[in-house]
């Protein structure tokens, strides 16, 4: 499957925007997890701020704004892994899942900076579905 690299990152920006708003919220009075409920704060901040840190893409020289935004998939997908530690349980698995899915879109990216033609095996429902299952580890109902 062929697609360019502003329709990949265009979907990546729906999906972490449809993370940000589902992924997680104040869970502290459902699991009377402190640790969960900061964990699950700190994803969600973490993915709201994604699309305002990603690089315009520059026509003078596009792959240098596809790298830096593979570089800050990888990091947001670290940052992601760690609070999922943090939390343990259903959170740390659900956010491992997501930062997976976070970094595989990175590899992807850079794939395209290379001057790669082809997405690789790119699969945004299960980014979805990982970010529901991080919502329900969350305590969001509805996801």
């Amino acid at each position: 499957m062929r697609m360019s690299t502003t329709r990949l990152v265009g979907a990546l920006a729906i999906g972490g925007a449809l993370l940000a708003s589902t992924a997680c919220g104040a869970v502290s009075s459902l699991t009377g997890g402190a640790a969960k409920d900061e964990a699950c704060r700190n994803i969600r901040n973490e993915l709201s701020s994604v699309q305002g840190k990603m690089a315009s893409p520059d026509i003078t020289n596009p792959g240098a704004s596809t790298r830096a935004n593979a570089q800050l998939f990888r990091d947001t997908a670290s940052k992601i892994r760690s609070e999922g530690q943090k939390a343990g349980g259903d959170v740390e698995t659900a956010a491992g899942k997501v930062a997976t899915d976070l970094e595989q879109l990175a590899t992807t990216l850079s794939s395209l900076s290379s001057g790669g033609s082809t997405v690789p095996n790119t699969n945004t429902s299960s980014f979805i579905q990982d970010a529901a299952e991080l919502g329900r580890a969350c305590g969001i109902s509805g996801t």
